[in-house]
């Protein structure tokens, strides 16, 4: 039945004017649990891609760029490290050298990321998940 008096939309303006001062809070809490479902599903899709990427590499013989950086790393640590007694077994077989110190400030994470992802895929295989 038409609203003939007019009162159902004077009733509806001042439901909308009294929403801009006070929300209706299951609106607000709809609206979160939708955005906290849609960042949810944008992680899932995300996973999703990377198991897909990972089974991808995992299926690659030879050797791979995990492997190359994984050695160019432990290559610039060792050398750093043994530095000092390469230089000493060097003046001490009468050819003494100076090597330079090397910078290992940007393949120190690199390394760490490695060594960590590296431990969890043996956690992994270890408890039969892989």
């Amino acid at each position: 039945m038409p609203d003939i008096t007019g009162i159902g939309e004077a009733a509806s303006a001042i439901k909308d004017v009294l929403g801009m001062f006070f929300p209706d809070k299951t609106e607000e809490e709809k609206a979160k649990i939708a955005a906290v479902f849609q960042m949810a599903q944008l992680q899932a899709n995300a996973n999703t891609a990377q198991i897909a990427v990972n089974q991808a590499a995992a299926g690659v013989q030879g050797f791979t760029f995990r492997d190359g950086a994984g050695w160019v790393c432990v290559a610039g640590f060792a050398v750093n490290v043994l530095r000092p007694l390469i230089s000493w077994g060097f003046t001490i077989g009468g050819h003494p050298i100076t090597l330079p110190e090397m910078d290992v400030s940007q393949t120190t994470p690199m390394l760490l990321g490695l060594l960590g992802l590296g431990g969890m895929h043996m956690n992994e295989r270890i408890k039969g998940r892989h």
